[in-house]
């Protein structure tokens, strides 16, 4: 063991602390068993996970070396900031033909919570309206907003098991009708799943699997895991999501003035090895920042006409959402 730390403090020493803590993960998970994938559900409960996912904080720390903290998109200049849900920078950049200029940013969180803590959590933005359909939205603190629109999460389409994105587009349009002197905010679900386009819902039937989180091994993304759908299906039906909601939000885009910004709170896993010593990951709740979750797009819209004059004043923050809505959403994103 003295051995063994006078190795790591040479290697601090000399090669820095990416270096050293990239060390004391190698030798940790040496002591560990490794785990099957199945072993390792990004549904499954912290308590279930193996000892292995205790090396998070190391994996997380080397990734903020690397890439830094994250960017605040409140302190960004937008009019309306588009987010779409478990968006990957990659996929984005292949599928969006929306004319704007992309870049990227490096995302606060892995999942919504994070997102949503890290950005709006003990902070007023009195000029700004929050349009949403993630269930996730109970977490919004009641003066963390001008106003919190949660209809969307009310427009439950239960064949599809999601809230579709026309239902968030109209609630959007009203928004901007009824503030044109505030930023707002639009939040769709998709793409996350479950997917909602052709090749998506036909892997569904064929597999007799589930949207919905009745069991991990009915969700769309516990099929994946357990090799009964591809990873090339997956990410296809992916895709599908992601040029759905694209439409939408070309449809809003139309209707609407000033500086628009199309971005994420996260992205995705597909079985990505991106840390040595841990399995393939997927899905992004529970998992460590890694460059799929955390670089999302950050494309602009240059605006067709002025810009809206932005005015803060203090309204009505309070986040409204019927109970029975908000557990059936969580569940079916595999937050239940």
């Amino acid at each position: 063991m003295r051995d063994k730390l006078q190795k790591s403090k040479k290697i601090l020493r000399e090669e820095g602390l990416v270096a050293f803590l990239s060390s004391v993960s190698s030798y940790l998970s040496s002591r560990i068993i490794p785990l099957s994938s199945k072993n390792l559900r990004p549904s499954a409960d912290a308590s279930q996970f193996p000892i292995v996912w205790y090396l998070k904080p190391i994996y997380n720390i080397l990734f903020r070396l690397k890439y830094g903290n994250g960017s605040d998109i409140m302190d960004d200049d937008w009019d309306t900031l588009i987010l779409l849900d478990a968006c990957r920078y990659d996929d984005f950049d292949s599928v969006c033909d929306i004319s704007g200029d992309l870049s990227h940013r490096i995302s606060h969180g892995v999942d919504s919570p994070t997102f949503i803590k890290k950005n709006f959590s003990g902070n007023r933005f009195e000029d700004t309206v929050y349009v949403t359909a993630n269930p996730h939205a109970h977490m919004i603190e009641e003066d963390n907003f001008y106003k919190v629109d949660a209809t969307p999460i009310e427009k439950w389409d239960s064949t599809m098991e999601c809230v579709m994105p026309e239902e968030v587009t109209k609630a959007a349009i009203e928004a901007h009708n009824h503030n044109e002197n505030k930023r707002i905010i639009v939040h769709y679900m998709q793409p996350h799943d479950p997917p909602i386009g052709p090749t998506g819902r036909k892997l569904l039937t064929e597999n007799n699997i589930s949207g919905m989180r009745s069991d991990v091994d009915d969700r769309y993304i516990g099929a994946l895991i357990d090799g009964i759908i591809s990873e090339e299906d997956a990410r296809c039906a992916y895709r599908e999501n992601l040029s759905i909601v694209l439409q939408e939000v070309r449809n809003l885009v139309e209707r609407i003035d000033g500086k628009v910004v199309v971005s994420s709170d996260h992205g995705e896993m597909f079985g990505e090895k991106p840390y040595r010593f841990l399995p393939k990951l997927y899905e992004h709740y529970h998992n460590p920042k890694t460059i799929e979750l955390c670089k999302v797009p950050w494309l602009e819209i240059k605006p067709e006409s002025e810009r809206r004059v932005i005015q803060s004043g203090e309204g009505d923050g309070a986040v409204d959402i019927g109970e029975n809505a908000l557990q059936e959403q969580l569940e079916a994103l595999g937050y239940k």
